[in-house]
């Protein structure tokens, strides 16, 4: 995938797999919205980034992306003192958080502390009445309060929509809220988590979340229609990388390197045996071992894995019987169909003209 460090740019980092959170589709939650039991609950440590950023301490890399597959960084016990060691490694810092933990104070330390480097995404599924239904657990007024610190201290912010049928309506008045408090960027993003599954989940505080029509479930039935099934469609697809287009590489909280954050999750999803990401995984894994990735025991040696140099490319558009194509690479990074939420017409980014209407 990459033949050494010096090809990476951006490192994404799944710090923690705590979260204030049940959000019924996340990876840490169970179908019967419990804590998934395959879930390590762990963080990863000040050892943990000497061993990751010691390749950048003279080639710094252009962002670290603290991301949720799992967790929220914030949330982590060992943030604080992993983040103010990273600032030396990195160009840039981008947070993806929901945003309602830890108090005001925090918040301003933290814009204090990232200064010209950092961005925060706050990821808010709607206003007071709405965020919530998706967002189990979170605040809507704490978050605001948060948000509104945060950027008071000279902290650059971004609103980040997903947009569900029940809080499509508010997008406008998101949009305006998101000006008036200062945030510079506001995105609204489709979601295809729920295109392969029931069109509705149920959450445990008895809420009914579903997708809103839009051109995902337009999409996904075209593909139907040229396929026999999506698995069809995901076994065949020509295949483009968007991680080694953005020359980008992923880690997970067990300190896993993975070719991406999908690859994230099948090795800890609650019901794993029955997920068709899980064949494709149990295959390498048993023909690798378990702790192949493991830069605890490797460091960046694992990048020369075998598995990096040479199966990923080959699965992709010409496997063999044992270069076998990965689910999760047709699934995703498929041509015909834009499953993630950050990437093409999923993603719709408005620069806010803040200055003038910030409170």
């Amino acid at each position: 995938m990459f033949e050494n460090t010096l090809q990476i740019k951006k490192l994404m980092l799944d710090h923690t797999s705590r979260c204030n959170l049940m959000c019924p589709q996340c990876g840490r939650v169970s179908k019967d919205q419990k804590i998934n039991p395959g879930m390590p609950i762990t963080d990863l440590t000040l050892q943990d980034y000497k061993i990751i950023l010691e390749p950048f301490t003279n080639n710094k890399l252009d962002q670290i992306i603290h991301c949720g597959n799992f967790g929220d960084v914030i949330a982590s016990p060992t943030f604080e003192e992993t983040f103010l060691y990273s600032l030396d490694f990195t160009k840039t810092i981008r947070i993806e958080t929901n945003g309602s933990a830890r108090k005001p104070e925090w918040w301003i330390n933290l814009a204090n502390n990232g200064k010209e480097k950092l961005s925060v995404v706050f990821s808010i599924d709607g206003l007071k009445d709405t965020n919530h239904l998706y967002r189990i657990g979170s605040n809507f007024d704490k978050i605001i309060e948060n948000a509104t610190a945060y950027i008071n201290a000279g902290g650059k912010a971004e609103w980040q929509f997903i947009e569900f049928a029940h809080n499509y309506h508010q997008i406008d008045d998101a949009e305006k809220l998101a000006s008036e408090l200062g945030f510079t960027n506001f995105t609204v993003k489709y979601t295809a988590r729920f295109q392969d599954t029931k069109t509705q989940v149920e959450t445990r505080k008895g809420n009914i979340v579903k997708n809103k029509d839009s051109h995902v479930s337009q999409d996904f039935s075209s593909i139907i229609s040229q396929y026999k099934n999506f698995d069809d469609y995901v076994a065949n697809t020509n295949i483009t990388c968007k991680f080694k287009k953005d020359f980008r590489l992923f880690i997970d909280m067990d300190m896993r390197l993975w070719p991406c954050c999908w690859f994230g999750g099948p090795k800890y999803f609650a019901d794993k045996k029955h997920t068709k990401q899980w064949k494709s995984f149990k295959y390498f894994l048993d023909l690798y071992g378990e702790d192949f990735n493991d830069m605890r025991k490797y460091g960046w040696s694992v990048l020369q894995h075998e598995f990096f140099q040479t199966y990923l490319e080959r699965s992709w558009n010409n496997p063999n019987d044992k270069y076998k194509r990965i689910y999760t690479c047709g699934r995703t990074c498929g041509q015909k169909f834009e499953y993630s939420s950050g990437y093409g017409k999923n993603w719709n980014t408005k620069e806010l003209n803040h200055a003038e209407n910030r409170v």
